[in-house]
This record gives C-alpha cells, structure tokens and sequence, in this order.
C-alpha cells in the first residue's frame, strides 16, 4: 500500500492522505491514486489520462491499443469502462488542506469548495501588472495599502495611474500648480506657463512698440507705460524717419511700375498686330482645309449599312452539309454612292476545319467604277448581325461580332475573298429563339469608321 504523505496527482493537484491507500486503488501506470478511474475488460485498472496517453503512443507508432500490464488487445469504445465505484471511494478519502497554517480537513471531494474560499491558499493580486502571490487572508490588504500597483487618482488632474508611476507624474503633471519662472508672484498652472510670460507676466522682458521704428529698448511688461512716456520725442523722430524712408521707396517702386505699364503697352500694340496677321492667315487656312476636306468627301466612302435576306436556308444548310453547295454570297452594294462595291457570303457549314459545326461569314471586295477616287487601303470596321425576328425588339438578342477589315485596292475584275469570321455562329444556337423564320434568315452587315 502507498503510505501516507504528500502526492502529486497527474491532474495537477498535491494533496495530504489522512489514512493510507490501498495497493488496488493506486494507477498501474502512475502509481499514484486513482484520478477519474477506467477499468479495463481484463481487470486492471488505470487513471483515465494515464490510459489514453499510453494508447496515443501506441497509435503514433502504429501499434495496435493492448493494456499496459498484460497487453491484452484492446477496443477503446468496447473494452474500457469508467469505473465510478472506485471513483467515489477515491473522493471519500479524508485528506489535509496543502495550504500552509490551514487546520481543515475533509473529504477529496470537497477539495475545490475549501480552496475556494481558504485564507491560507497563496493567491495572486489582482492588480494588473502586480507579480506578488500572498495568502488569501492578507489579499485586501495588499492591494487596497501596500500594493504598489493599486490605482491611485492624481490631485491635480484626477486621472488614475497606478502608485509606483504617480509621482513621475505629478512632477509633470500639466494641471500642477507652479509660481510664475520670472518670480511674479503669481500661481499658475503648468500648461499656462507659455501663455502667462508671453502675454500676462509684468516681469516679462518685451520689445518696445516703437520697434519697427527703429527703437531697440528691451524692457519689463510692467514698464512699458513708463518707457513711451519718457520716451516720445524719439519715438516720434523715428516715425518721421521711418515715413520719410517710405515714402522715398514707394516713389521708387511707382515709378518703375509706370515704366513696366508704359513696356506692357508696347508688348500689347505689338500682339494686336501679330494677332491680326494670325487672324488673317487662319482664315485662308479654313479656307483651304474646307477645300481639301471637300474633295477627301468626295473620295472617302460613307459608312452603311446592308441586310440580307436569305430565303430557304434550311435547304441552303442541307446542301452544304451535303457537299453540293459550299457557299453563296449577296448581290453587290456600294457603302454610298461613290463608294466600295462589297459582297457578303456564308459558308452555311464553315470552312473545312470547322465542318458541321458553325456557320462562317465574310466579305468579298469587287472592282468598282469609283475606286479610282476612293481611298486605299480599304480601312474600316465591319459588324456582321444576325437578326433575332422576335416582334418584340426588347426582347430580341442578336447575335453580333465586328472586325477590323485592311484590304488592297482590287486589280482585276476577279472578286477577293477574305474570310472575316470562321466561328460566326454555331448550328446548336442557330437553331434557338428566332433566328431562322418560315426558313428566312436575316443577315446584316455594317461598315464603320474605326472608333
């Protein structure tokens, strides 16, 4: 049996036995009494951390959980059990306060409630920042007198600090009461000291007035009365002086500012001039840049906008799919009266890369009777739509792509093609909403300046 005496528990606590401890109430693995008691399906029995600490090492070194004293295999949810009989006669034990000078003594169980309230348990202050432990007993003491982190209230400023700082602080304190520094008698605060000897002490030493003047005089606030009466005949021949040398340099800058007038005029009788000679040459500039722009309308083409209305599309498609009909293309239109002759075309099953599943557009450039006078290269955005016929127009969701186009004047009467957009349109959405109508497709193209 383990004698009486002092044990540390694994749970933290130090307690003082009354009466021995049975062999069978002490912990196989700690040998120490039993803290929250398991018993194993072989017999043994463990403190409930003492087991789960030595199954957690078995299970980092993946072995298999066995009971620590005959290895006997072990299911922690089936043969584990908590043993509470063994618990409560653990807890009935009659033990002694640890607290030293503490007389009580009672049962294990009623441990937490004596410690409690036990004047003799060592507890820390309250205070913040204080590290001083004490018995309980003595606590209220310590940190309402002696503690010397109590908080205590400056007479000054009423504003707490703790006690070991007070005193540094009230030597700074800006509401402490101090005499004036020139020794005027007066008692002030520490943050009006400034303002005091700059404006109010009469033992100040201060410029005289007349300092702008030309009077140097340094005298006490008190004695400034005194000083300009003693002192008018030369306050007063320091202000002629001083009116006399003003005056003498305001002459100076008037007459200088009525050579820089008279400079400035000449400079503005010399801009009108040039202004009217700009104004002259800026007229027959317009003039001219009218002219030119003119005849640049004349070459330039205005930017339209074609639809196309393809009939029988669903045949048109079948016969692509089919290989019999690769693509068709629009009758020609002009982007304006004088403008490039254009020609839209599909390839209703795209181009051989895309084959079955888009539908390709492009625009095909024809020799006109204006190129001539048009400008070249051909530079301009082309928008490809394809129309949504919902009757509603809110509600429509064209289909729409636009690419910038840069094509050669054409040299022969051949027609260019230049693919645009091989994946324009996928048969998958072309089949939805609207867009083929009594097997009528609408297609429109609109050529734009580049914005």
């Amino acid at each position: 049996m383990l004698e009486t005496g002092s044990i540390k528990l694994p749970c933290g606590y130090e307690e003082d036995f009354t009466s021995p401890v049975d062999d069978d109430l002490l912990c196989l693995i700690c040998q120490l009494p039993l803290r929250e008691p398991v018993l194993t399906r072989c017999g043994h029995r463990f403190c409930r951390q003492c087991l789960e600490k030595h199954m957690a090492s078995q299970k980092s070194q993946w072995q298999e959980c066995s009971c620590p004293v005959d290895r006997e295999e072990l299911d922690r949810q089936k043969d584990i059990f908590p043993d509470n009989a063994t618990g409560r006669k653990i807890l009935s034990f009659t033990i002694k306060c640890s607290s030293e000078g503490c007389e009580w003594t009672g049962e294990l169980r009623e441990k937490e409630d004596h410690l409690a309230s036990c004047s003799f348990k060592i507890v820390s202050c309250t205070n913040e920042n204080c590290q001083v432990t004490i018995q309980r007993k003595e606590l209220e003491e310590h940190v309402t007198n002696s503690c010397q982190w109590r908080i205590v209230v400056c007479d000054h400023c009423n504003k707490s600090h703790p006690k070991c700082v007070i005193q540094d602080h009230v030597e700074k304190c800006e509401k402490k009461p101090v005499e004036c520094p020139n020794n005027c008698g007066e008692i002030i605060v520490q943050e009006e000291i400034a303002s005091h000897t700059n404006d109010h002490c009469p033992l100040s030493m201060v410029s005289c007035p007349y300092a702008q003047m030309g009077c140097n005089a340094k005298i006490q606030r008190k004695e400034v009365e005194a000083h300009l009466q003693s002192t008018m005949q030369l306050h007063l021949d320091l202000a002629c002086t001083t009116f006399k040398e003003t005056t003498g340099k305001l002459e100076e800058k008037v007459n200088a500012l009525q050579l820089k007038q008279e400079e400035l005029d000449q400079e503005r009788r010399v801009l009108r001039g040039q202004v009217k000679e700009l104004t002259a040459a800026n007229v027959a500039l317009d003039a001219k840049v009218a002219a030119q722009e003119k005849e640049v309308s004349v070459l330039r083409s205005e930017s339209s906008t074609f639809v196309w209305k393809i009939n029988g599309f669903s045949e048109i498609l079948q016969r692509a799919i089919n290989g019999t009909e690769d693509e068709i293309y629009s009758k020609p239109f002009f982007t304006g009266k004088t403008g490039y002759k254009l020609s839209v075309g599909i390839e209703p099953d795209g181009n051989q890369s895309k084959r079955n599943r888009y539908l390709s557009v492009y625009l095909r450039f024809m020799k006109g009777d204006h190129d001539n006078i048009l400008a070249w290269p051909f530079h301009y955005k082309a928008t490809f739509t394809l129309i949504d016929q919902q009757n509603d127009t809110i509600k429509r969701q064209n289909v729409a792509q636009s690419v910038i186009v840069h094509e050669s004047k054409p040299t022969s009467d051949v027609s260019s093609y230049i693919y645009i957009i091989d994946r324009f349109v996928s048969h998958r959405i072309l089949k939805t909403r609207r867009y083929i109508v009594n097997n009528t497709l609408f297609l429109q193209v609109e050529i734009g300046p580049l914005s």
